[in-house]
């Protein structure tokens, strides 16, 4: 939604999302920051606003650039990649620090930016392209590869085909969930558990 309120030229999305004209679209995404294809927004008019400024004189406006808050969380092998140094490149700016115990990380960035370079140093070091706000829904089984790999559940390429990869993943997801399911097939509890941990820490 920040990125839309950035393409709009608003300063908080929230002017959009809590707009009357979009009462039905915020009961049906109660989560602002996850949209479907074919979600329709209205978009308000804006208010253009005024600043009282003296004549014959010059005048300087300064805009601060928006961030959004970027939430990560690192897992291998269906475990937090916990106290790992890291340095996060994206657009222009470069982070760093250190995953959390669970393996958070978490930075305020430039909205609008396509995708970042995570990389962990080491011998050799590893990098992961972030691609950023693009997430297909949990719906379709795109959108299910999308989360298991990113929470570490490695099942290929989200190409929305079912492959061995994808089944050994939702098996190994199933069976730390100590789901009743654990065949590697989808079914209703996994897909709530697989959107909980997606979502659990995002912001509202």
């Amino acid at each position: 939604m920040e990125i839309i309120a950035e393409k709009f030229a608003f300063r908080d999305y929230r002017i959009i999302y809590d707009h009357a004209n979009n009462q039905a679209f915020k009961k049906l995404r109660p989560n602002p920051h996850i949209l479907h294809p074919g979600d329709k927004v209205f978009i308000p008019d804006k208010d253009p606003g005024q600043e009282a400024a003296e004549t014959d004189k010059k005048h300087k406006f300064v805009i601060k650039s928006q961030k959004i808050k970027l939430i990560v969380r690192i897992h291998r092998n269906g475990k937090p990649f916990a106290k790992h140094k890291y340095t996060l490149k994206v657009g222009k700016q470069t982070f760093s620090g250190t995953t959390a115990a669970d393996g958070l990380i978490q930075h305020d960035i430039p909205i609008g930016e396509p995708t970042g370079d995570l990389t962990f140093p080491g011998k050799p070091s590893y990098t992961r392209k972030l691609n950023l706000g693009f997430l297909h829904p949990i719906t379709v089984t795109s959108g299910v590869q999308m989360r298991l790999n990113n929470l570490g559940f490695g099942c290929g390429p989200a190409t929305g085909a079912p492959s061995s990869a994808y089944i050994s993943a939702l098996q190994a997801f199933q069976k730390q969930h100590s789901l009743a399911n654990q065949t590697g097939s989808l079914d209703n509890d996994t897909l709530n558990a697989l959107r909980s941990d997606y979502e659990q820490g995002m912001p509202s």
